[in-house]
């Protein structure tokens, strides 16, 4: 694989991730957990952008100093190291005295060992540009070497830190949080795999040994993947419940879409167009909303010898003793009488859709009120999967529109 397709892969993937969350910064940007875990995902992006070979090349000729890259990246790495630290501590929470002297401590030492990073490459003399080799080619360079080293030793400090506080946290949490934790120690371990493959290459290059496809080779795609894994851990315990919303909203969405489509178009308050990019929490409550007030327009419409003709007709076929009986196509399960109930009522409001497009008069009887099925959620999914397949259903809208044609 394209040593740049190695890095540019998280970094895109990381950025996609923050443009998810970015829905939520409006109300919430001060939050400082939000905050820091969001700026670890934007460090983590541009850290991987930058590592890549090709960038590193258009950087290095863009300063006029070769290998800036370098202390650009570890500079960066050192951030999210520190960043992982102190989200972490603010996640385990306590004193607010004590975390703020924690945060103190976690980000003394990571502005020591930028400024020790710059210093050390300042005093370093690198002439020749690398993009894949550096940490090898100069292992033995003074204050190169020595600002490689600090790098790597802060990294492989926060990376042990990390995985302890994650490990004594893990069996004290359950659900989505437990799970980010499981997220953060597997990226902490393919992270200290890659500075174990950074290690090994810079000592074999001291002992004379070539065994640079450690670090060339081995270690890219490791920290890579580690990057993923863990600022996605930090992120799926503000990120996760969002998505299972949503999930769950475009999913009674589509389970809701045959009685949304039956009233759709009817002069209602509302209206009953929702265009395609809302999100599907709102998108469900505006679809709600619509249905509600396309079954209200349809309130004179309703004849209740419809509905009484089809409830005669579905009551009889399951025993009055009959287990619940579960909806076609989703997990809703509902009691021969609301079976009964939903059919009867599908059928009622089919045709009188009918009726209102026949330009019918109103029925004599006065219905106020929505359904009976649209007091409850699971009776409205019903409702609607009645809609879409009960043949009784389908038998009163036959009724109804040949009783139309014979009218006309």
């Amino acid at each position: 694989m394209d040593s740049g397709v190695v890095f540019y892969v998280p970094g895109v993937a990381l950025t996609v991730v923050l443009a998810l969350k970015a829905r939520s910064l409006k109300d919430t940007w001060r939050d400082p957990l939000i905050a820091s875990s969001n700026a670890i995902l934007l460090i983590g992006a541009v850290v991987c952008i930058l590592s890549a070979p090709p960038t590193i090349t258009v950087v290095n000729a863009a300063t006029g100093i070769s290998n800036f890259s370098a202390p650009l990246v570890y500079c960066g790495m050192t951030a999210l190291s520190g960043g992982y630290l102190v989200l972490m501590t603010a996640w385990r929470g306590g004193p607010r005295h004590r975390l703020d002297r924690r945060i103190l401590l976690i980000a003394s030492f990571c502005t020591a060992v930028v400024v020790g990073i710059v210093v050390l490459f300042a005093l370093a003399d690198v002439p020749v540009e690398r993009t894949r080799d550096l940490d090898t080619y100069y292992a033995g360079t003074p204050y190169m070497r020595e600002m490689i080293l600090l790098y790597l030793a802060f990294h492989s400090v926060a990376s042990l830190l990390l995985t302890g506080m994650c490990l004594s946290w893990v069996r004290a949490v359950t659900g989505i949080t437990r799970t980010g934790l499981v997220l953060v120690v597997i990226g902490a371990c393919f992270d200290l795999s890659f500075q174990a493959a950074k290690y090994t290459a810079m000592a074999a290059r001291w002992s004379g040994r070539d065994w640079d496809f450690l670090s060339t080779d081995v270690s890219p795609p490791l920290v890579a993947t580690a990057g993923i894994f863990v600022a996605t851990g930090f992120a799926l315990p503000r990120l996760g419940p969002s998505v299972a919303d949503s999930l769950r909203a475009r999913r009674r969405c589509r389970l809701l879409r045959p009685l949304w489509a039956e009233v759709r178009g009817l002069p209602t308050p509302t209206g009953s167009g929702i265009p395609w990019w809302t999100p599907p929490v709102v998108r469900l409550t505006q679809q709600e909303i619509a249905i509600l007030d396309g079954v209200l327009a349809c309130g004179p419409y309703l004849d209740p010898e419809v509905r009484d003709t089809a409830y005669a007709e579905v009551s009889g076929q399951p025993a009055p003793d009959s287990p619940p009986r579960t909806v076609p196509g989703t997990t809703v399960r509902l009691t021969p009488q609301e079976h009964a109930t939903v059919v009867a009522e599908a059928a009622m409001l089919a045709a009188a859709r009918i009726r209102m497009a026949g330009r019918h008069e109103p029925c004599e009887a006065d219905r106020t009120g929505p359904l009976d099925s649209m007091e409850k959620p699971h009776l409205r999914v019903g409702l609607a999967q009645a809609l879409r397949s009960s043949p009784v259903v389908a038998a009163a809208r036959r009724r109804a529109a040949l009783h139309d044609v014979r009218r006309n």
